[in-house]
Parts: structure tokens; sequence; C-alpha cells
């Protein structure tokens, strides 16, 4: 029997997917009639996607073009894919996999790969990067719409109870601290800043928790090492895990990477710190203050500052990135609340 189930080709990096959900939203509303949408991620994003409750089923994958196409080929018999990533890769993977509709942006010399070919539109917020792509399928996704999550209860009450084996006291302020981001150093605000930061909001009578991933595992460990063993979380490579853990997070402060998407997801107040990307980008609307100095050269979303001096990031200071924070809890939980902590 012919399927009429759609499958979306997904983003590779954890906030790319969590900025394309409006989008997964909009395909489901489409082809809710049709069987409904699967989606094809990578291992560790799947329990995530999963999460949603958005698709009728998530194909986890990684490795090779061979090893992709074996998994899109054993998750069903499709008889259409829609291709987020703008790679000539994500197109031969549906190709291979023997999906005869294939439709996605005319980029990186793969037009003869696809089907339904669409010229992509003007760079705006990433939240529209796939609206040419919707209005094509008549998919058109709900314009205000923001990216959010609602964890299951079973996997937030796990994130509590390893938070508590870490010693993190979740009746007091909760700050979770990002120090990484895989897609480079230049995105990096520095080391020893967190750990100035962290040992701040420790001597304020706050709890500091380091968010992290399996590729950042060393890097937070080192930092926790330097800082009194701050209680690391995320290494094990579950995002889901990750989300729960930042869910009981009163403020996050990170770099422009996974975690601050997660956050704004999960309406979690968080800071962020930018340099070599644009935030005009990326940036969801909400409780989030954004830390970036006007530089000439800056955004030039390298991975290792060009220049050498890394000044976009060396120039926000830990005071700022601390009267942020600390600021932003004021906010939203009441100045009065910060005051009690302090005393205690």
């Amino acid at each position: 029997m012919t399927s009429t189930e759609t499958v979306v080709i997904g983003l590779n990096w954890v906030g790319d997917n969590i900025l394309a959900l409006p989008t997964f939203r909009a395909l489901q509303h489409r082809f809710r009639g049709e069987g409904g949408i699967a989606v094809a991620a990578p291992e560790n994003v799947a329990p995530l996607l999963a999460s949603s409750g958005i698709f009728r089923k998530v194909i986890p994958w990684n490795g090779s073009t061979r090893s992709r196409i074996e998994s899109l080929r054993r998750g069903g018999k499709f008889q259409r894919a829609v291709i987020l990533p703008n790679s000539f890769r994500a197109a031969v993977v549906t190709l291979a996999a023997g999906i005869r509709e294939r439709w996605g942006y005319s980029t990186d010399c793969r037009s003869l790969l696809l089907t339904h070919r669409v010229p992509r539109g003007t760079r705006g917020h990433q939240l529209e990067d796939y609206a040419a792509l919707l209005a094509a399928l008549n998919a058109p996704r709900v314009v205000d719409e923001l990216p959010s999550m609602t964890l299951p209860a079973a996997t937030r009450e796990k994130a509590r109870r390893r938070l508590r084996q870490l010693g993190v006291k979740l009746d007091c302020p909760l700050f979770g601290i990002h120090a990484g981001g895989l897609y480079g150093r230049a995105k990096h605000w520095g080391d020893d800043r967190f750990c100035e930061v962290a040992e701040r909001l420790r001597n304020d009578g706050c709890n500091v928790v380091l968010l992290t991933s399996p590729g950042e595992r060393v890097q937070a460990e080192t930092i926790s090492a330097s800082c009194s063993h701050i209680p690391v979380i995320g290494g094990e490579g579950d995002v889901l895990d990750l989300a729960a853990a930042i869910a009981h997070c009163s403020v996050v402060i990170t770099n422009d990477s996974g975690p601050l998407h997660l956050a704004a997801a999960l309406a979690v107040p968080s800071v962020s710190i930018f340099g070599p990307t644009d935030p005009g980008r990326t940036v969801i609307p909400g409780a989030t203050r954004v830390l970036r100095k006007p530089l000439a050269c800056a955004p030039c979303y390298a991975r290792e500052c060009p220049l050498g001096h890394h000044q976009c990031m060396r120039d926000i200071s830990v005071n700022e990135v601390y009267d942020a924070a600390v600021g932003l809890y004021a906010e939203v939980e009441g100045a009065q609340e910060l005051v009690r902590i302090r005393k205690q």
C-alpha cells in the first residue's frame, strides 16, 4: 500500500530545530488529513522532537550519507519529503531513499535533485526562513507564532530528582550557565568569565548549574573544577533531559547556542551574549536580555575570530553579564525576593 505520509528533513543543530517548531506545526496542520508528518533528525535531538507531540513518527539518524538513506528507508514508505536544510546532501538522501516528491529551496546546486524547487526569499529572522517553502506547499504558519514547548511531567520530575542528587536546592534561585557552543570558539565569551559570574551568584545565595553537551563536557568539567565544583548537567547527550533541567532554572546565561533557544521555548528568562552572530536573526522575543557590542567587523559568522582579537566578546564585561542576570531575575521574580535570598 502506498503511503501518503510526509517526512520532514530536520536540521542538524538543536537551536535550529527549536526555531523550526512553528514550521513543523504548520506542516502537521497541512498534512494532518494525509497521515500527518514524520521527521528525520539527529539522534540527540530526536527525543526532544518526539516530546513535542507534533510528529506521527520521529526517525533518529546520524553518521554517513549511506546510513541516513537506510534510516529513511526503514522509517516508512514516504510519498513526499520537505527538506529544511539547504545542503546538497539533504536532497541526495531523499532521492536515494526513493521518495517521489522532494520539496526544498533551490540552493547548493541541488535543483536537479528536487521535484519541486522553491526560490529562497530574502533572509530576515530565522523564524521566517521557511515562509516561501510553506507558501509553495499551501501550509502557511501562524505569523506571530513563537517556538514553544511543554515537557512531559515525568521528564520534569526526572530532572528535579537529578538536580537534587547534584546538591541543587530548588527552593533558591537557580541560574543555568552554558559556556560552550559547538559552532566554534568565536561564540565563546570565556570560561574564566563565566566562572566569575557563577561565583558572584553563589555568593549571593543562589544556586548555579553548568549546562553542557557531550562535545562540551570537558570544558564544563574544567570550569566546574575551577569554581568549587559547580554541578554539571547535560553531558550524557540527551537534549530532552537538558531541556528539563533548563525548565527548572530561574534564569539561563548563555552564548548564542542551543540552550538559549531551549530556554526561550520553555519560557525561561535568559541573558544571551552575542559577538560574531546577529541576534536579529535568531533571538526569540520574550524575557531575554541580549548583550552585544556594536563593532564594525560584526557580525562575521566566523568560527574563529578572523582578526585575532575577539573584541566583540571580550568587550562585554563580567559586571554587565552579572547585572543583566540579577536584574532580569529581580524583574521577573521581584526585587524583594532577591534581597531576601541575599540575607539568608
